[in-house]
């Protein structure tokens, strides 16, 4: 786990938990800033329903590296999200 902690550390060094990089329709990387809008494609009670939308705070890292995004306060697993 001290590794894990070590790679956040210094990841975070050269990126930010204020934005994420997607690759679009065309191709092109591009970078998208926090808050960015997020559909639910799984139902998390009582916080969140399939089809709706929320808006993303932050993303951070588990230490585990998985990758959640803060809604509301709140860790979820990026992948039960898709961007809009």
């Amino acid at each position: 786990m001290d590794a894990n902690r070590e790679y956040i550390l210094e990841l975070f060094k050269i990126v930010s938990t204020k934005s994420i990089l997607v690759i679009d329709n065309k191709g092109n990387l591009k970078r998208l800033y926090c808050p960015f809008k997020v559909v639910a494609c799984v139902e998390l009670p009582p916080q969140i329903t399939v089809g709706a939308s929320y808006m993303v705070d932050a993303v951070k890292m588990t230490l585990e590296l998985k990758e959640v995004y803060i809604i509301q306060g709140k860790g979820y697993f990026i992948w039960y999200f898709k961007i809009i």
